[in-house]
C-alpha cells in the first residue's frame, strides 16, 4: 500500500532517457556534494569567527584593563578621565564598545553617558571576584553582542574593576555575509561547470550507445549472438589492432579451435589464423569472394570494414569452405539439369495433347487411339530400358529427362 507511489515514481525515472537519467543522477549527486561542502565550510568558517572574535575581544580587554591610565582613572572613579582614554582607544579599533566598571561592576564608563552609575549587565557570578576573564553572547544595554569581560588589577594585584568589550552581532554578521556570498557565488559557478560537464557526458554517453537504451543495447547483443550462431559461414570481427572481438561457433569449427568463443576474445588474430594477412592488412577495404587459407583450410572469404562515423572500429571476416562450395555448385547444376528435364517433358507433353486434341476434333478416332498406344509403348519401353540398365533411379531419372529433351530436338536416340 505504502510503495505503490515509490514504484510509480520509479517506473516513470526508468522511463526517461538513459542518458537524460544520467544527466539528472549526476546534477544530483553534484548538488549534494556543493551543499555538504558549503555546509561544511560556513560551519569551519562560523567556529573560526567565534573563536576570532573571542581572541580578538578578550586580548584587547586584558590590554585595556593593563593600561596603567585606566587603572589610575579606575582607582580614583575619575570617569573623565576614562571617557577620554576610552575614547582614544576606540579610534582605529574594530571593536563596537568598551564598557569599564569598579570591583562592583558599576560603570564608570559608557558608550551612552546616561548609563553610567548603572550595573553592568551580563556578568557571570563570582567571577570577578575570583579574577576570571570570561566571554559571554547575549542581548546588553546596546544591543547584541559578543562580549569579553575581564578583571583590572591595581599594583598590589587586588582586583578594582572590570573591562567589557564587545562586538555586535550585526557587525559579525556582515563579516560573515562578506565571506560567504563570495562563497556562495564560488559554488553556484563550480553547480553550473558540473551540470555542463554532466551534460556533456551524458551527451558522450547517449553518441557512444547511439541513441539506444541499454535494454535496446542488451536485445541487440542477444540478436547478435543468436545472428553468429545460427549462420552456417564463419564469421570473425577483428579490431583495427588485429585483436578479436567476436567469433561464432563455425568459425572456431572450420579453424580447428575447440576452446569456447569467449577465450579468443581480446587475443590477436595471429595467434588463432594463419596466415592472417587477410585480417590485418587494409581492413577498410571490402573484400569480396577472395580465395584464401585459413589454418590449412581453402575457402572463400569476404570482408566488410565496420566504421562510426569517420571512425575505423574494425571489420567482420566471413567465411566458407571451398570444397563445400563446389558441392555446392555441383548439386545447383544437377538440380537445374532436373528442372530442364521437367521442362522438356512437360513441353513434350503439351505437344503430344495438342495432336491428340487435334485427332480428336477431326473424329480421327482410330489414329488417337493408335497414336495413345504408340506413345506409351515407347515410354514404358524406354523406361524398363533404363531401369533395367541403372540400379540408380536418379540417373535414370535425367537419362529419360534427356532422350525425351533429344527427342524434342528431333535428334535420334
Amino acid at each position: 500500500m505504502f510503495g505503490k507511489p515509490n514504484v510509480k515514481e520509479f517506473r516513470f525515472f526508468s522511463r526517461i532517457a538513459f542518458p537524460l537519467r544520467i544527466f539528472l543522477l549526476l546534477l544530483l549527486v553534484s548538488t549534494l556534494l556543493v551543499a555538504a561542502l558549503g555546509k561544511y565550510l560556513s560551519a569551519s568558517f562560523e567556529d573560526y569567527l567565534s573563536n576570532h572574535v573571542r581572541d580578538m575581544a578578550m586580548n584587547q580587554a586584558k590590554i585595556i584593563a593593563s593600561i596603567d591610565s585606566v587603572v589610575t582613572a579606575v582607582k580614583n572613579r575619575d570617569t573623565k578621565r576614562l571617557a577620554i582614554i576610552a575614547n582614544k582607544l576606540g579610534t582605529g579599533s574594530d571593536f563596537d564598545y568598551v564598557v569599564i566598571g569598579d570591583k562592583n561592576s558599576i560603570r564608570l564608563y559608557h558608550p551612552n553617558p546616561a548609563k553610567i552609575g548603572l550595573p553592568m549587565q551580563w556578568s557571570k557570578p563570582g567571577a570577578l571576584e575570583r579574577g576570571e576573564s570570561y566571554f559571554i553572547t547575549g542581548k546588553g544595554s546596546i544591543g547584541m553582542a559578543m562580549r569579553a569581560k575581564t578583571p583590572i588589577f591595581d599594583e598590589q594585584g587586588k582586583i578594582i574593576g572590570v573591562v567589557s568589550l564587545g562586538y555586535l552581532v550585526s557587525k559579525i554578521d556582515s563579516w560573515r555575509l562578506d565571506f560567504l556570498l563570495p562563497l556562495a557565488g564560488v559554488f553556484v559557478l563550480i553547480l553550473i561547470i558540473l551540470m555542463l560537464l554532466s551534460w556533456m557526458f551524458a551527451s558522450h554517453i547517449r553518441r557512444q550507445m547511439l541513441g539506444m537504451e541499454p535494454r535496446q543495447i542488451a536485445r541487440v547483443v542477444r540478436q547478435q549472438d543468436a545472428l553468429f550462431g545460427s549462420v552456417y559461414e564463419g564469421l570473425i570481427a577483428v579490431d583495427p589492432d588485429g585483436l578479436i572481438t567476436a567469433i561464432n561457433r563455425n568459425a572456431r569449427k572450420m579453424l580447428g579451435l575447440s576452446s569456447p568463443g569467449r577465450q579468443w576474445l581480446g587475443k590477436p588474430i595471429e595467434e588463432v589464423v594463419d596466415p592472417a594477412g587477410f585480417f590485418t592488412e587494409q581492413i577498410e577495404e571490402k573484400r569480396q569472394d577472395v580465395i584464401c587459407t585459413f589454418n590449412g583450410l581453402s575457402v572463400i572469404a569476404n570482408r566488410a570494414a565496420i566504421h562510426f562515423g569517420d571512425e575505423l572500429l574494425g571489420a567482420i571476416i566471413s567465411f566458407r569452405s571451398k570444397d563445400e562450395i563446389s558441392t555446392l555448385n555441383a548439386q545447383l547444376t544437377q538440380i537445374k539439369q532436373y528442372v530442364e528435364s521437367l521442362r522438356t517433358l512437360r513441353h513434350e507433353h503439351l505437344n503430344w495433347m495438342s495432336t491428340l486434341n487435334g485427332l480428336l476434333q477431326m473424329k480421327e478416332y482410330d489414329r488417337a487411339l493408335a497414336m495413345v498406344k504408340g506413345e506409351s509403348q515407347a515410354q514404358q519401353q524406354l523406361i524398363d530400358s533404363l531401369r533395367g540398365s541403372f540400379d540408380d533411379r536418379q540417373v535414370a531419372g535425367l537419362l529419360f529427362g534427356k532422350a525425351q529433351r533429344a527427342r524434342e530436338l528431333g535428334a535420334d536416340v
